[in-house]
């Protein structure tokens, strides 16, 4: 009988790229995927820590998947949670029988093959500090015509709020080349787009830890991807403001395969909390980089990062967060309540900002961001954009729904059957809070 395996994900998109990256090494040792964890012979559950709700999420995850899974299952914690709380998940979470840390996806076979010997597998949640890549290319993508590809992983940052460092471990930047040859065969392949992953991909070549001793820049390394790789669509993420720079957005400006969506976490308008936060950068030098795209030929999508309530945050200080993202006009904003992260400076700070006090904090930047958001949508009624479709609408089945290179949500009706895959020219004839609403313009062939 064939043996089955079950994965459930959490977090951000190089945890789905890791995922992809699991799930190939569980089908070369002859599993098949099943959506029920009830039938899995192996269940793992890739966990996101970055913020004390979505780790406390994963556990409460761990308890419910467990009354699921049949006898005789094994159940793995891979990710942030597995690297950064492994003692919390062997102690509190009960029927655990793998904790797999962020570097050591490679060993999956030889952590199945522990557990089979032994009463439970531990591995790499002490050393997030690998020098280099382990090299492995995911047989299988989650979505056929979008693909996630790591440039870099780690961050030598260390901001006094974030556990990356201590679940990521330090910058390492993968060759050029490597890279280069992964988007040239997911072209082959017939995907449409890429997004370049990394905690700070504009940090990419920096330091150390850079494979093959490769000397190349982010913005060298984006100019290179963009010439040579043959791919319709090209987008990056997180961006870090400190490293932002105007040589991006010139090799941004040459090459329209560099899609025209810029993220960019700015965290406070404060200086003092951007300085408690050991961000690196004023509120003036930010609005400047604003300042910078914004007078782009191109229409840039600029999306950011906000956190409410960060310890000492005073009214003053929120009031500077709105006044900022007032300026930089926002296309999209993540607001987080600020949540304590084991092993960060700030955890050992008194949070002296009452949950209330971030709540209604949190809903006044909510609202505000809602208005500039629709504002900002609105500019796109009577425009035609590119839509990659990604299959039929949830909301109408007679529409489709695919997103545009600056990063929309984009709805539209069209007259004939259209393929997932394809790229198609839409026009705008409706904007909402979140997403446009448009036509096929046109007829496609082919």
């Amino acid at each position: 009988m064939v043996k089955k395996f079950f994965i459930e994900t959490f977090g951000c998109q190089m945890n789905v790229l890791d995922s992809e990256v699991a799930s190939a090494r569980l089908r070369r040792l002859g599993y098949e995927a099943t959506p029920d964890p009830d039938e899995a012979d192996v269940l793992l559950l890739n966990t996101c820590a970055v913020r004390e709700r979505a780790s406390d999420k994963v556990f409460t995850r761990i308890r419910s998947i467990r009354k699921l899974r049949k006898q005789g299952s094994l159940l793995g914690v891979m990710g942030c949670v597995a690297q950064g709380e492994s003692d919390r998940v062997l102690k509190e979470a009960g029927g655990v029988d793998l904790v797999i840390g962020t570097q050591a996806l490679e060993r999956l076979p030889e952590l199945l093959a522990e557990r089979e010997a032994s009463a439970r597998a531990v591995a790499d949640v002490r050393t997030p500090n690998l020098p280099a890549f382990a090299e492995i290319t995911p047989a299988e993508r989650i979505r056929p015509h979008v693909a996630f590809v790591t440039i870099m992983e780690g961050c030598d940052k260390f901001c006094t709020f974030c556990i990356v460092p201590f679940t990521r471990g330090r910058e390492r930047s993968r060759s050029p080349q490597r890279i280069l040859s992964e988007l040239i065969s997911l072209r082959e392949a017939g995907y449409q787009e890429v997004q370049l992953l990394g905690q700070n991909v504009n940090s990419y070549g920096r330091g150390r830890r850079v494979e093959g001793g490769a000397s190349h820049s982010f913005a060298e390394l984006l100019e290179l991807l963009a010439r040579e790789s043959g791919l319709p669509r090209i987008k990056y993420t997180t961006s870090h403001p400190r490293d932002f720079n105007v040589e991006i957005l010139e090799v941004m400006e040459r090459h329209a395969n560099l899609c025209n969506w810029i993220h960019l976490p700015v965290q406070s308008g404060s200086d003092r909390m951007l300085a408690a936060m050991n961000r690196g950068y004023s509120s003036d030098e930010y609005r400047r980089k604003v300042d910078l795209i914004r007078a782009s030929e191109r229409d840039y999508a600029l999306t950011g990062d906000v956190i409410v309530g960060f310890p000492g945050e005073t009214e003053r200080d929120f009031q500077a967060s709105l006044d900022l993202v007032n300026h930089a006009q926002f296309d999209g904003l993540y607001i987080f309540n600020y949540s304590s992260r084991p092993g960060t400076v700030a955890a050992g700070w008194h949070d002296g900002v009452p949950p209330e006090v971030k709540s209604e904090r949190f809903e006044r930047l909510r609202h505000l961001h809602n208005d500039i958001q629709r504002q900002r949508n609105a500019r796109f009624v009577g425009r035609t954009l590119k839509v990659l479709v990604e299959g039929r609408s949830t909301k109408l089945q007679e529409d489709f729904t695919g997103h545009s290179t600056c990063h929309r949500v984009v709805n539209f009706s069209a007259r004939q059957d259209l393929s997932e895959g394809r790229i198609v020219d839409v026009l705008v004839t409706e904007a909402f809070g979140h997403s446009l609403y448009g036509r096929l313009a046109g007829t496609v062939t082919g």
